[in-house]
């Protein structure tokens, strides 16, 4: 009997993920550790696994497709078995036998319209990520008489379709594109003449929904700003001794240590000084601030698909050279989509670096529910006043971004000053090297 393989549930938090491409096609034959396809959650990129032998028999989405968790993607039985008719749950693609009823993976209103599956009287179901699009896009539930999820329930593209099917308004959308038809009393437009520019030129562009990590960044994003009393100090520390300290690891012989970074060194310095804060050490949620004793620090890593927070866990009980190799692990794992989704989560204070940019200071924003985020900058030589006269030091920019709802801003300075403290004096943290 053919087997229907579903949209794995890759942590309690994931509604669905995008099939980023299959590595089969209906007719090749599988082992269990066949890759199928790859796919996209909205914090990971993952292979999903055949999970058995046989053959493929029909792959039921395309790719590009936002499929629900749990939801049929393909397929696997004996050679010409046949597959039976499909289910609500099942959706075949252009590569399926034609025996079967196709569904478009991208709905319009018109495929909408024609379907007789259930009746336009009865109550519409839409997932929480469906409603969430409504909100954004306004997108009304009535302008989406059957959704493409199991049973018809309404899921996240089929908002997307109606939102591109939807007339809009005609004041102030740069969307459109085509112009209004001018009044009867006026001539058609003409083209411009060669050599001169159009009084209202076309309007050339690309629509790309914002799907998987690229729509989870933008959402997070959003509602840290909507949710938080965002401020950013920024200040700077003498670099001369993390420097130094840095040119005595690189010379070390044991890899593990010459592999040591000025961002790691960064890293041991924060955790150094968390204690001492504990409000930076925390959550805020639905006007709760939670203390944390351990350290779950963030590390804000770019990748291909976007940024990324993996987390250390633990990192308060971590060597200096065990927290250098952690981190390594964590952004190689980003770099690769092969991340952990559990390990994308629970962080507790967050350290973004654009030291390597050359940026001098930045604003970065509060990974939400945690109070406050380190942006480490560049470092730079700076005249500064001493004694004896002008002198010229290496100094690290640092900008900290706090929530003013717990943390104000003299609280913050002083977090800075002793952040700074420990920057300065960084090589008696690790007088060994």
């Amino acid at each position: 009997m053919a087997t229907t393989i579903i949209m794995p549930k890759l942590g309690n938090t994931v509604e669905s993920s995008v099939i980023l491409s299959w590595k089969v096609k209906p007719g090749d034959a599988v082992k269990a550790d066949t890759v199928l396809c790859e796919i996209e959650t909205d914090k990971a990129t993952m292979d999903v696994p055949a999970g058995l032998e046989g053959t493929v028999l029909a792959l039921l989405h395309k790719e590009g497709d936002d499929v629900p968790v749990l939801e049929p993607i393909a397929v696997i039985g004996a050679p010409g078995e046949p597959i039976g008719e499909p289910t609500p749950e099942k959706k075949s693609s252009e590569s399926e036998p034609a025996t079967q009823t196709a569904r478009p993976a991208q709905p319009s209103l018109a495929d909408h319209s024609a379907s007789t599956a259930e009746p336009a009287a009865a109550e519409k179901h839409a997932s929480p990520r469906a409603r969430q699009a409504m909100f954004q896009l306004g997108v009304d539930i009535e302008a989406i008489p059957l959704g493409s999820g199991p049973q018809g329930r309404i899921i996240e593209r089929d908002v997307i379709a109606a939102s591109f099917a939807e007339p809009k308004a005609a004041e102030g959308i740069a969307s459109q594109t085509t112009q209004a038809a001018a009044p009867e009393a006026q001539p058609a437009a003409q083209p411009a003449p060669a050599g001169q520019s159009p009084t209202q030129p076309a309007q050339e562009y690309e629509t790309i929904p914002l799907v998987g990590i690229r729509k989870r960044i933008a959402n997070r994003m959003r509602e840290s700003i909507q949710t938080t009393a965002q401020y950013t100090e920024h200040s700077s520390a003498d670099a001369e001794r993390l420097l130094a300290l840095r040119a005595r690891l690189k010379a070390q012989k044991n890899p593990e240590l010459s592999g040591i970074t000025i961002g790691d060194l960064m890293l041991a310095a924060v955790i150094k000084v968390l204690p001492e804060f504990p409000e930076f050490n925390a959550h805020l949620e639905e006007g709760t601030l939670k203390l944390y004793k351990p350290i779950h620090l963030g590390v804000a890593v770019d990748t291909p698909k976007g940024l990324m927070v993996p987390v250390v866990r633990n990192a308060q009980a971590l060597s200096l050279s065990a927290l250098s190799k952690e981190v390594k692990r964590l952004a190689q794992a980003c770099q690769n989509g092969t991340i952990d989704p559990d390990s994308l989560s629970g962080s507790t204070f967050t350290v973004t670096n654009l030291g390597a940019y050359g940026i001098e200071q930045f604003t970065p924003v509060i990974n939400a529910p945690e109070t406050a985020i380190l942006g480490v900058c560049a470092i730079r030589p700076a005249l500064i006043q001493k004694e004896k006269g002008i002198e010229t030091r290496m100094r690290i920019g640092l900008s900290l971004t706090a929530d003013h709802q717990v943390i104000d801003g003299a609280y913050a300075a002083r977090f800075l000053a002793r952040l700074a403290e420990v920057i300065t004096d960084i090589d008696f943290l690790f007088m060994s090297f």
